[in-house]
């Protein structure tokens, strides 16, 4: 009696375990029938696969491949949005080349901070976005989104615009990661940060054939680290670029450890701290308008082959110049107030600047403040510095033109030491 309960249980263990070995087979092939070995089908990641067969916008796009009925991908960038979940989601773009819709890709959701937008390639396959000669290519405007591993390029204006899901009422977007991407061929900037967009990390980007600027900074509290900006193009309208530029209010904007090359920046120079906009672009808080720029680092970065200069201040507020190699450039640092405020409270040192074609060291407004201006280096055959007066401006609403003064006058080493400045700087 007991042998045969025994064979009882030993049967149901069998049973049990066959079961269970079934139930994992057919799981396991659904993982593998969907064409991604690395996740089960979900409904909050979307796919675009313009190449493959069976690809449709009227297909839920849950699945990277088809299929049959509308289990697939989406064809293009058209599909409809109102099939993405008003949760978080993800969109993965197989390989390809996809065009931008007639008013750009426009991403109005918002994700949290567990979970956020994504729009990405699949996989390591190679995805290009085409602008089209719109405006803007895309164009962010939640909070919590993340974009990366893409190439954009052949924008109108700008290849990509970060701002805020509630502009009108001022309140700042936060938490936009943009990285691993190549942005190119822009009329204008390649990334434009507008006022009210805050928290944002671009990182390991590479931008180039830009005709104004790599990156156009109005928000605050951005990290700007590691990117690659190369080979600004001019127009017949634009005849100057910069890598990098923080105006508009900017505020707590650092930008360390890029690359700046091959540029021609003979009035700003390859890095704007602060600058000059047009009075609607002016930051105003309780009817008082904000400094350009407050509290813009440019920190550990390699600039070369400049035709211009380096770096300039132009209104900006406890603004930093430290710790950067300078190789090649046409004139070294101007220190000039705006329309509001004077530059003040400035630190440049640790520098190691190449100066070529008899260019100046610096230029420097006497209205300007500063904390420290000292410990750099410089190989330069003229050993230049310029005192001026202090720039007037005419303004307008969307531009305001710098006058310069004629009260110029080159002043030797000893008067600039006699002032604190560069009292430890080295010259070869």
């Amino acid at each position: 009696m007991k042998k045969k309960v025994n064979n009882k249980i030993f049967i149901y263990v069998l049973i049990f375990i066959i079961i269970i070995l079934v139930i994992f087979y057919f799981k396991n092939k659904r993982v593998n029938n969907i064409g991604d070995l690395d996740q089960v089908i979900s409904d909050s990641v979307f796919y675009v696969a313009q190449n493959e067969k069976g690809a449709n916008n009227d297909n839920n796009g849950l699945y990277p491949t088809f299929k049959g009925g509308n289990n697939g991908p989406f064809k293009d960038l058209n599909f409809d949005k109102i099939k993405l979940p008003s949760k978080p989601f993800k969109i993965l773009l197989r390989s390809g080349y996809y065009k931008v819709p007639s008013n750009g890709l426009h991403i109005y959701e918002s994700g949290n901070e567990d979970n956020y937008i994504v729009l990405s390639n699949y996989k390591d396959e190679k995805v290009i976005i085409d602008g089209n000669g719109n405006d803007i290519a895309i164009k962010l405007d939640g909070n919590y989104v993340i974009l990366e591993n893409l190439e954009i390029k052949n924008s109108k204006i700008y290849n990509l615009q970060i701002k805020s899901s509630n502009y009108n009422l001022q309140i700042k977007s936060s938490n936009v990661i943009i990285r691993n991407n190549k942005l190119h061929d822009s009329y204008e900037d390649g990334i434009k940060v507008l006022s009210s967009a805050s928290d944002i990390l671009i990182e390991n980007n590479e931008i180039y054939d830009f005709n104004k600027e790599g990156i156009d900074v109005f928000g605050s509290k951005i990290k700007i680290n590691s990117n690659y900006m190369h080979d600004g193009k001019n127009s017949n309208l634009h005849n100057e670029n910069h890598c990098f530029l923080a105006k508009g209010g900017a505020e707590d904007v650092l930008f360390s450890n890029n690359i700046c090359k091959n540029l021609e920046s003979d009035w700003g120079g390859s890095i704007i701290l602060g600058g000059v906009t047009g009075t609607k672009y002016n930051k105003i808080i309780n009817g008082n308008v904000m400094p350009q720029g407050t509290r813009i680092k440019a920190i550990n970065n390699t600039i070369s082959n400049i035709k211009g200069g380096a770096v300039s201040f132009i209104e900006c507020i406890d603004c930093e110049f430290s710790n950067n190699k300078v190789i090649d450039v046409t004139w070294g640092i101007k220190f000039v107030s705006g329309s509001n405020y004077d530059t003040q409270d400035v630190v440049v040192k640790n520098n190691n600047f190449k100066i070529v074609k008899n260019g100046f060291i610096a230029l420097i407004e006497m209205p300007t403040q500063f904390r420290e201006f000292d410990y750099n280096l410089y190989d330069s055959d003229n050993i230049e510095y310029i005192l001026s007066e202090k720039s007037k401006y005419k303004e307008d609403l969307e531009v305001t033109e710098q006058i310069n003064g004629n009260n110029r006058r080159e002043v030797s080493l000893n008067e600039i030491k006699n002032k604190g400045l560069e009292v430890n700087s080295i010259y070869k």
